[in-house]
């Protein structure tokens, strides 16, 4: 559950937050939501895969983090292991509302770990300055924010240029464990290059003028981060 509030500086002048990456603040998470923005700079480090989500949603990819539920391969005592974190899971604890004018508002999750208890003192980063003006990283928060929002816009776009043209495909990973249990994971999707391939010179020349032929690109080539997924867990 999340308990949303509107940001603003005379509530939240002393408000601080936690920017590290812990299991304790949020990130033992398996995925997080890929943007195609980002699969470029992503698929250097994590496979992009689709799960498809139950409801309206449909279709989403993920950068994938583990191999099983609640594991992130990816963090480590010295914090997160790849150079390059999901906008998704940079924006933590902060949402996107609407204002009744239609406009957005940057609201923060007020139950989030991330969240600096009065308790715990002057840890953490501060998100206002002493006279009311924004951090440096509240500056960054709003900015990414502002990406994120507009390119989640674009996602049903690339959903639907993929469903249209039947290029998501079912696949399974397999994996053995240290101990040599046999396991599986499923439920996820992925772009079927022999489609992709066949299909006429007139979609590839859509896809690609819509900007969306590099995002699928990507997301095949980031699938050579899977066996680095599996030699991870192997040195658990």
């Amino acid at each position: 559950m999340t308990r949303p509030a509107l940001l603003d500086n005379v509530t939240h002048r002393q408000l601080r937050i936690r920017t590290e990456r812990s299991a304790a603040l949020g990130d033992a998470r398996q995925s997080a939501l890929a943007l195609p923005a980002e699969f470029r700079q992503l698929q250097a480090h994590y496979p992009i895969v689709f799960q498809l989500v139950d409801g309206e949603v449909g279709f989403q990819p993920v950068a994938l983090f583990g191999l099983e539920e609640g594991q992130n391969l990816f963090l480590k005592e010295g914090g997160w292991d790849a150079p390059v974190v999901p906008m998704a899971l940079q924006r933590d604890p902060f949402l996107i509302g609407r204002a009744p004018d239609d406009g957005l508002q940057l609201h923060i999750d007020m139950d989030s770990p991330r969240i600096v208890r009065p308790e715990e003192g002057e840890v953490g980063t501060a998100l206002f300055m002493p006279h009311g003006g924004f951090s440096d990283h509240l500056d960054h928060i709003v900015q990414l924010m502002e990406h994120l929002h507009a390119q989640a816009q674009h996602l049903p776009v690339f959903i639907e240029a993929l469903t249209r043209h039947q290029l998501l495909e079912p696949f399974v990973i397999d994996i053995e464990t240290p101990g040599g249990e046999q396991s599986r994971l499923s439920g996820l999707f992925t772009i079927h290059e022999e489609r992709l391939a066949a299909l006429p010179g007139a979609a590839l020349e859509a896809l690609a003028r819509e900007g969306l032929l590099l995002p699928i690109y990507m997301q095949i080539a980031s699938l050579q981060q899977l066996q680095g997924l599996v030699e991870r867990q192997s040195r658990l």
